[in-house]
C-alpha cells in the first residue's frame, strides 16, 4: 500500500505529535494521522475500506502507508477523549454520551453487513479467519481515549489496531467497563471521571445498551461478558509483554495487567445490581 494522499514532490508538511498513543507514537500531518504500521494493518485497512464503501463516516478512512512505513489514515476532527491522568472532558461523562457511544457501536456492527475478512490477513492478536455466524469484527478498544465527539453529539472512533473477529457482546463489554466506568479504584474514578456515584454508574451502564438497542437475550449475556473481558485483558497484556513489545512491557510494569483483575472482583460483588439495571 502507498499513501493515496501523499504531499507533492518537494512539499513537506509539519508533523504534530498527538496526545494518547499509549502503544506507539502518533502524529498529525496535514489532514492525515500517521503511526507505525504492523502485520495487522492490511486486515484493518480492508475493514476500514468496507466501512467507507457503505457510507459509514464515523471511523477514519484508510489511506495506505507512507515512505516511512507508517499507516496513514484520515484525521477525524472534533473533541478527542483523554487517556488520563487528566480529567475526561465533561461532554464525555454524561448519560447521553454513553447512549451515543452505544449507538456508534450498533452502527459499526451493522455497517459490516456483507464484509468478509480475508482469512490470509492476520489481526494483531489473532490469526486471520472467516467470521462464524453471528460474529462481526470487533474494535476491542472503544475507550473514551479512542473517540472523537462531533458537533452533533455523535461519536467517531479511531485506533483499530486490536480489531479482530468476535461476538458483539464482547465489544459492548469493553465499552461498559470503560465508560461507566467499572473501576475498583475510586481515586482514579474521581481523578479521571470527575467522580461517579454507584447510581450514576448504573444509569450509564444501562444507557450504553439502550443506545445499542440491545434485546433481552443480549442483555442477559452482558454481566458474564464484562467479567470475561476484564480477565482476558490481563492475559492479553501479559502475553504481549512476554513477546517483548516494549509498550506492553511498560504497561505491565505500571500495573495495567493487575487492574483488570481488581476491577473484575469489584464488579463481581455488584453484578446483580448491574444485571437488574439492564434487565
Amino acid at each position: 500500500m502507498t499513501d493515496r494522499r501523499a504531499p507533492r514532490s518537494g512539499e513537506a508538511l509539519p508533523e504534530e505529535p498527538l496526545s494518547g498513543g499509549n502503544t506507539g507514537v502518533v502524529v498529525r500531518v496535514g489532514d492525515t494521522v500517521r503511526r507505525q504500521a504492523g502485520h495487522w494493518t492490511p486486515a484493518v485497512h480492508a475493514l476500514l475500506d468496507h466501512l467507507e464503501s457503505v457510507g459509514f463516516d464515523a471511523a477514519p478512512r484508510a489511506l495506505g502507508t507512507d515512505p516511512q512505513g507508517r499507516e496513514v489514515a484520515a484525521y477525524l476532527p472534533g473533541l478527542v477523549g483523554t487517556l488520563g491522568p487528566d480529567v475526561l472532558p465533561p461532554p464525555f461523562r454524561t448519560v447521553q454520551a454513553c447512549r451515543a457511544i452505544g449507538a456508534w457501536m450498533r452502527a459499526f456492527h451493522d455497517a459490516q453487513t456483507g464484509f468478509e475478512p480475508d482469512p490470509a490477513l492476520p489481526w494483531r492478536v489473532a490469526p486471520g479467519r472467516p467470521l462464524a455466524p453471528g460474529e462481526v469484527v470487533l474494535h476491542h478498544d472503544v475507550g473514551t481515549y479512542n473517540t472523537v465527539l462531533r458537533p452533533d453529539g455523535s461519536f467517531a472512533v479511531f485506533d483499530f489496531d486490536f480489531a479482530s473477529p468476535g461476538w458483539p457482546v464482547d465489544d459492548l463489554a469493553y465499552v461498559l467497563w470503560s465508560w461507566t466506568p467499572l473501576w475498583h479504584d475510586e481515586a482514579a474514578v474521581d481523578r479521571e471521571m470527575g467522580g461517579v456515584t454507584l447510581s450514576e454508574r448504573l444509569h450509564k451502564f444501562a444507557a450504553v445498551l439502550d443506545g445499542y438497542a440491545a434485546d433481552a437475550p443480549l442483555r442477559a449475556q452482558v454481566p458474564d461478558a464484562v467479567l470475561r473481558r476484564m480477565t482476558r485483558q490481563s492475559r492479553t497484556l501479559e502475553d504481549l509483554a512476554a513477546q517483548g513489545d516494549p509498550a506492553f512491557v511498560r504497561m505491565v510494569a505500571e500495573g495495567h495487567a493487575e487492574r483488570p483483575r481488581h476491577d473484575a472482583r469489584w464488579f463481581a460483588q455488584r453484578r446483580d445490581l448491574f444485571a437488574a439495571a439492564i434487565s
